[in-house]
């Protein structure tokens, strides 16, 4: 602080202060109940403020994770719909393909040549599921 600033605030101080010796009592009181009351609203009002201030924060934060949680819900029905794209094009293109017959004969190949792991020539453990359904619909049609 520079001279100058110091003496001006101690001559003010000191013109304050010999002010208010002079002031009367009744005056000295209103003077403080101003001050008071001043001080008051001005307690009142930066609360106001303040929580208003909490109120407008708490709410933005609501919306962003809001926001969020509807981008992530958005993001994962789009990953969805894209996966299910996805499959469906490639069942579209393994049912369109003209090589379907062939491929399905190739396995067909593959599975009679297939040897089982419990190769013993019994033909019971070899079979093990047999479906035949032109034996149930046969008994269907002679009733």
């Amino acid at each position: 602080m520079n001279k100058k600033a110091l003496i001006g605030a101690l001559l003010g101080s000191a013109a304050t202060a010999a002010a208010w010796k002079l002031l009367p009592n009744e005056k000295k009181t209103l003077l403080k109940q101003r001050v008071n009351e001043t001080a008051t609203d001005l307690a009142d009002w930066s609360t106001d403020y303040a929580l208003d201030a909490l109120d407008i924060v708490d709410a933005k934060m609501a919306e962003t994770e809001a926001a969020d949680r509807f981008n992530g819900f958005v993001d994962g029905v789009k990953d969805a719909k894209d996966k299910a794209k996805h499959t469906a094009d490639r069942l579209a293109d393994r049912l369109t393909n003209d090589d379907f017959d062939k491929e399905t004969a190739d396995i067909r190949r593959e599975l009679a040549a297939a040897s089982h792991p419990d190769d013993n020539d019994d033909p019971v453990v070899d079979d093990d599921i047999v479906i035949d359904a032109t034996k149930d619909q046969d008994e269907k049609d002679a009733k």
